[in-house]
């Protein structure tokens, strides 16, 4: 691998998304999809081209409606439910990759803040992100 190289993979190890290169996006999101989803208050995740994705092992897919109305598909380890990867409407031709699937403390920081309005109110909008009240 080369240092652009990054493996993220799903809690039991059995599902894995290799990316090569820098994310186009980095984002957070506090819409109430993404907090079922992730079971936290905000999901944080990077997108890639397509090309630029490569996965292995088994994976589920699951197809929903986003707060915005859009649908997103998630595909997650049938054996520890973790989502590794997710493609949605609103970005056709890219792969969406869960940041902390990846474990890197020094992962690229979210560029913007999406449902800011969603969030959980102990949880600070930041100063120096780009925030939006929706998406």
């Amino acid at each position: 691998m080369t240092t652009t190289d990054r493996t993220a993979q799903c809690a039991c190890g059995k599902l894995t998304a290799t990316v090569r290169g820098e994310p186009l996006d980095v984002y957070a999101c506090c819409c109430l999809a993404c907090q079922r989803r992730s079971g936290s208050a905000f999901t944080y995740a990077a997108m890639y081209p397509e090309s630029a994705v490569a996965m292995t092992g088994a994976s589920t897919r699951w197809r929903h409606q986003a707060d915005s109305g859009r649908w997103i598909e998630n595909a997650f380890c049938p054996t520890c439910g973790v989502t590794v990867a997710f493609r949605c409407e609103a970005g056709p031709g890219l792969i969406g990759i869960p940041a902390g699937g990846f474990a890197d403390p020094d992962f690229a920081r979210p560029r913007r803040f999406f449902w800011g309005s969603r969030r959980h109110r102990w949880l600070p909008l930041p100063h120096d992100i780009d925030t939006l009240d929706t998406q």
